[in-house]
């Protein structure tokens, strides 16, 4: 091993780029993306050259190119300025919404393991889901209710498998609290997201009412940060609760989504 060189282990490519290990893996594995070097155990050692080569595949990925795509861009085998004019995510796309239009859920679930392991987050939500729900809502989709749940359904029960997963890996408590009305898988994205930064995440939705019993918890538990999501306003008997438990607790709170503008003073110190 080069003394002179800088290696990282795989941790902490992911807290450098925002790639997580299993996306990381996934690279290697089914696309060559990467060729890491390896410890006598067998661990994964990067580069400072593996690591721009991960910001090189992001910034293709942000253009929109598919995933299996790259590799050829990279090494210069295909037209890079090309293939930037035509963003290149149909594909899978239009597998996901030929689930969602046969209704077939156990496919759809299949088509998404395979996706949100090879995207990370902000490329999955932009040229994944974003498209996907264009589609859906379209005016002259009869189905859009049932195509519409079926896949907000399939989104948020593929989240709570990876945080199960991260849960066994993870001692670093977070909780994601939410006040809007169930159903909004954004929150289980954020969820993932959280994952993805090292958390040990418990999501709390649709919260109503005294959270005395809450503060206790976070307290005993020693929860390290707590992430309040909402694209709504909290209601003010909710919203003097949360403030309470903001001023009584001493984890670090975030606010996320619209709140985040709706509510921007919350947080301030009195």
């Amino acid at each position: 091993m080069d003394c002179e060189h800088q290696y990282y282990a795989i941790k902490e490519v992911s807290d450098i780029t925002g790639v997580n290990s299993v996306t990381l893996r996934a690279w290697q594995r089914r696309y060559g993306l990467l060729n890491p070097k390896r410890t006598e155990k067998g661990h994964r050692l990067y580069s400072e050259q593996d690591v721009e080569k991960i910001r090189i595949i992001l910034s293709w990925l942000d253009k929109g190119v598919a995933i299996g795509k790259v590799r050829p861009l990279i090494e210069g085998v295909q037209d890079a300025e090309k293939e930037s004019e035509q963003p290149e995510n149909k594909k899978s796309v239009d597998l996901l919404l030929s689930a969602l239009i046969d209704c077939n859920g156990a496919k759809l679930d299949k088509l998404l393991i395979q996706i949100m392991k090879e995207y990370p987050l902000e490329v999955f939500v932009t040229h994944i889901v974003s498209p996907v729900e264009s589609e859906i809502k379209k005016a002259e989709n009869p189905f859009v209710s049932i195509q519409l749940s079926l896949w907000q359904s399939a989104i948020m029960q593929r989240c709570v498998a990876l945080i199960a997963q991260a849960k066994k890996r993870s001692s670093n408590l977070c909780y994601l609290l939410s006040f809007d009305t169930p159903g909004d898988y954004h929150m289980w994205l954020q969820a993932w997201q959280l994952t993805d930064e090292g958390y040990n995440v418990t999501v709390l939705g649709s919260l109503d009412g005294k959270l005395t019993s809450l503060g206790a918890a976070l307290e005993a538990l020693k929860v390290s940060k707590v992430v309040v999501i909402g694209e709504r306003r909290i209601s003010v008997s909710n919203l003097e609760q949360l403030k309470k438990l903001v001023v009584n607790s001493q984890c670090h709170f975030e606010l996320v989504g619209s709140i985040r503008t709706i509510h921007q003073d919350m947080l301030a110190q009195p």
